[in-house]
């Protein structure tokens, strides 16, 4: 198998919020929400994400959506006596995730980061864009998320994508899902994220691709067989 990473913030004035996870036998990307003016938490979005990644791959040996819940069940132990947990604005991060465990890959998405399979049948694309569902504070927020597994035998190659990123498809239209998986089989994922870079740039007051940001933080994980 052959995993490629590519990362890049949207602005060069601010660190990425995104974050990439490649593990043992999961990948995973957490694309952090932007935060409101008040959170009830002394620690930024970064920070959350990070502890969030950290403990996603020490419970990576669960399966996803239980992987996930003790992740956030322990990323909110260490800042809860410091913190007001309870605010509707406290730091959160969308999150797309699949594990391969026997002869299953198993797939997560909470919030509007996407999962991309290519199957030897079909084209699988799982996301959530139409809610605020994310991965905060709560681990019963980890029940809302969208879960399925497809055999293992069957994939043949995957991608993770924060919306940053996925934006190259579904709002650009520079490619389709499988014409976007050939372009990273062929030059990378980071090829993906220069030529969306290219049209925003190009469209830098958002007339013809009307969007809340004009660049985004965009991480992608890919991996092939």
């Amino acid at each position: 198998m052959r995993t490629q990473m590519a990362t890049e913030a949207g602005r060069t004035t601010a660190p990425s919020e995104d974050r990439a996870l490649v593990g043992p036998n999961l990948l995973a990307v957490l694309d952090g929400v932007t935060a409101k003016p008040e959170t009830g938490c002394e620690h930024g979005v970064g920070w959350f994400a990070d502890q969030l990644s950290a403990e996603i791959l020490r419970f990576a040996h669960l399966e996803p959506a239980a992987a996930l819940k003790e992740a956030v069940a322990q990323a909110a132990e260490l800042h809860s006596g410091t913190c007001d947990l309870d605010h509707p604005d406290s730091p959160s991060v969308a999150i797309a995730m699949v594990q391969t465990k026997g002869d299953v890959l198993r797939y997560l998405v909470l919030g509007d980061a996407t999962v991309v399979v290519d199957t030897k049948s079909e084209l699988l694309v799982v996301s959530d864009t139409q809610t605020k569902r994310t991965a905060g504070a709560k681990a019963d927020d980890v029940e809302r998320a969208l879960t399925g597994e497809v055999p293992l035998q069957d994939v043949r190659r995957v991608a993770v994508l924060s919306d940053g990123a996925a934006r190259a498809v579904d709002l650009f239209n520079l490619f389709d899902w499988r014409q976007a998986l050939e372009l990273m089989a062929a030059n990378g994922p980071d090829d993906l994220i220069r030529r969306m870079r290219a049209v925003e740039k190009e469209d830098a007051k958002a007339v013809d691709w009307p969007r809340k940001k004009i660049s985004d933080d965009a991480t992608v994980v890919y991996l092939d067989r």
